[in-house]
C-alpha cells in the first residue's frame, strides 16, 4: 500500500469511528475522578447475611447477586430480578442501613463504566468496543508509517513553523500529537482490546454448589464467609449464585491492589483458595496499565494526557478534513 492509499484508510476509519472514540475518551477521562464519597459509621461490618437482607428490603423483588466492598465505604449490593433489571444499593456496612439505592442511570461513574465497556448493549457493545480498540491500533501504527521522515529528520518532522498558515497548523499540531502519543495510544487500545474480551467471549462457569431450587443465598452466606474469612487480607468481593454458593474475593498481599485471592467452598464444606499472585487473571495485570495504577498518580495523569491527546486527535482530525471538503468544493 502506497503513503497515499494509506493516508486515505487513515482518514475513513478515523471518520468513521469519531463518535465512539470521542466518547470513549470522555468517559475514560472521566472514570479517572474519583467519585463522592459516602460517610460511613466506623465500627466492625455486620455479617454478609445482615447486608444482603437490608438490600432487599431496600428492593423488593430483586436478588443480590454481587457484594463490593471497599475501604471506609459503603458496602454496594448489585441486585437483579425476574426481567433482568439491576439496581445497586448502598449499604453502611456497620448498621446496615441503606445510604443510597437506583439503577445505572443513578450514577454517573456507573454510566461512564457502563458505556466505556459495552457502549450500554452488552455483547454487541463489547464487540464494538473491541473493533475500536483494533482500529485504535492500527491508526496510531498507519499513522506513524505516514509521517515517518527518517532518522536523521525525526526532530524536523515534528517541528511546527511559526509563520505556518491557520489551516496547515492545526493539521501540524494533529500529526505532531499523534505522533508523540502513538506508542501510548497503541498501549490502550491492546490492554483495552484484551480487557474487553472477557466480556464478549466470557469464561466457562463453573458448577453450581448446593440446592439448585434456593432463590436466597443469606441464609448460607455467613457460614461460608466464616469458612472462607482470610485473617489479615481484607475482602474485596462476594459473588452470589442463586443456588446458594458463594465466591469471595479477598485483597491479595502484593503491592498491585488488583490482585485477587479467591477463595470458594467445597462441598465438604472446606474453603478452597487460589492465590492472585500464583495464578492471576489477565486482568488482574492489564488494568493497573490501562488506568496507569501501575505508576501511580504519575501514571494516572499520563493517561488523563493521552485521553486528552485522543480528544484532541479526534476533534481536529474532523476540523481538519472538513476544512479540506470544503476547499475542494470551491
Amino acid at each position: 500500500m502506497n503513503r497515499k492509499s494509506l493516508l486515505v484508510w487513515h482518514r475513513r476509519i478515523a471518520l468513521a469511528l469519531a463518535p465512539l472514540f470521542l466518547l470513549q475518551a470522555v468517559t475514560g477521562l472521566f472514570l479517572l475522578i474519583p467519585p463522592p464519597a459516602l460517610a460511613i459509621t466506623s465500627g466492625p461490618a455486620l455479617p454478609p447475611s445482615a447486608l444482603v437482607a437490608g438490600a432487599m428490603r431496600a428492593a423488593p423483588g430483586f436478588r443480590a447477586f454481587r457484594l463490593d466492598y471497599s475501604p471506609d465505604a459503603p458496602v454496594v449490593a448489585r441486585m437483579t430480578n425476574a426481567a433482568g433489571e439491576r439496581v445497586f444499593v448502598a449499604i453502611d456496612p456497620a448498621t446496615g442501613h441503606v445510604l443510597d439505592s437506583g439503577s445505572l442511570w443513578h450514577d454517573p461513574w456507573r454510566i461512564a463504566q457502563e458505556w466505556h465497556n459495552s457502549l450500554f448493549s452488552g455483547v454487541i457493545g463489547s464487540t464494538l468496543v473491541a473493533l475500536e480498540a483494533i482500529a485504535l491500533l492500527a491508526l496510531a501504527i498507519s499513522g506513524i508509517i505516514f509521517w515517518w521522515p527518517g532518522k536523521g529528520r525525526l526532530r524536523q518532522g515534528l517541528s511546527i513553523p511559526a509563520r505556518a498558515p491557520k489551516r496547515l497548523k492545526l493539521r501540524l499540531w494533529h500529526r505532531s500529537t499523534g505522533v508523540a502519543a502513538s506508542a501510548l495510544l497503541a498501549m490502550m487500545a491492546v490492554t483495552g482490546l484484551l480487557l474487553v474480551w472477557p466480556l464478549i467471549v466470557p469464561p466457562a462457569a463453573g458448577p453450581f454448589l448446593g440446592d439448585p431450587a434456593r432463590t436466597d443465598p443469606a441464609p448460607m452466606l455467613d457460614v461460608a464467609y466464616a469458612r472462607a474469612a482470610l485473617p489479615g487480607q481484607s475482602l474485596s468481593d462476594i459473588r452470589l449464585a442463586p443456588s446458594g454458593h458463594a465466591t469471595f474475593h479477598f485483597a491479595a498481599r502484593t503491592g498491585n491492589h488488583w490482585y485477587l485471592d479467591t477463595v470458594t467452598i467445597e462441598p465438604d464444606g472446606r474453603p478452597r483458595i487460589t492465590r492472585g499472585t500464583d495464578a492471576p487473571e489477565l486482568w488482574m495485570r492489564l488494568l493497573p496499565l490501562h488506568t496507569g495504577d501501575a505508576l501511580g498518580i504519575f501514571g494516572q495523569i499520563l493517561i488523563a494526557l493521552v485521553g486528552g491527546a485522543l480528544l484532541f486527535l479526534t476533534i481536529s482530525g474532523v476540523i481538519a478534513w472538513n476544512r479540506a471538503r470544503k476547499g475542494k468544493s470551491k
